[in-house]
């Protein structure tokens, strides 16, 4: 099998940051509104929603991930290992900044919304209830939409869409706001190409590679 390098071009640059431009307009002119459509449908029963949404959880990656790269890494199949790795690096750094922006921003939930008419950010605030901006869900949507959009370059797009359905959910079951899984969304893309523009830049001879 040939070995190919995986490339990072513009046009997924261009697609990771495109969903900012939706950000604030979200906020102002769409949050509130699909907070009370969504609660009013009762979207948050539906069970595919509810499932499709669980497959934001990063725990469940992380332990993948790493299960897979421990694994690989015994077995001396040094590529796997390394795109573990990345999977990993991608959907924790992500993450891990993601909770920063969360309290440093403290926006509160939909839930405040609808139970007591609350909208807006408390900076430095801690909690639950006042940590919506960005979705962490949405991210680790994003992160693992852009690391599949890498490994098969040629389904890019369509595992960008599928990301993106997917972090949707968390507006649809009103567990978050538009703006919140916009944000998500884009953090998880981007810190998923960085993870191979830091590699690349700094460990070049040892970044994952594809097999065709």
């Amino acid at each position: 099998m040939q070995r190919v390098e995986v490339v990072v071009r513009r046009v997924h640059w261009m697609a990771a940051l495109a969903p900012l431009l939706v950000v604030v307009p979200a906020h102002f002119f769409v949050d509130q509104k699909v907070a009370r459509w969504a609660h009013e449908q009762r979207l948050e029963d539906v069970r595919v929603l509810q499932w499709v949404t669980e497959l934001g959880e990063s725990t469940w990656w992380l332990i993948a991930a790493g299960v897979v790269f421990l694994i690989t890494a015994l077995a001396k199949r040094d590529n796997t290992a390394r795109w573990a790795f990345a999977f990993f690096a991608a959907v924790a750094g992500s993450g891990v900044l993601g909770n920063l922006l969360k309290l440093c921003f403290g926006k509160a939930r939909p839930i405040r919304l609808l139970e007591a008419g609350e909208f807006g950010f408390s900076p430095f605030s801690y909690g639950h209830a006042v940590n919506s901006f960005p979705s962490g869900h949405a991210t680790t949507f994003g992160a693992l939409a852009m690391m599949f959009a890498l490994l098969f370059p040629r389904f890019w797009v369509a595992f960008l869409v599928i990301g993106a359905a997917g972090a949707s959910t968390r507006a649809l079951i009103h567990a978050h706001y538009v703006s919140d899984v916009c944000a998500g969304y884009v953090l998880g893309m981007v810190c998923a190409l960085l993870v191979f523009a830091v590699w690349r830049r700094w460990w070049p001879t040892s970044v994952p590679v594809r097999f065709v």
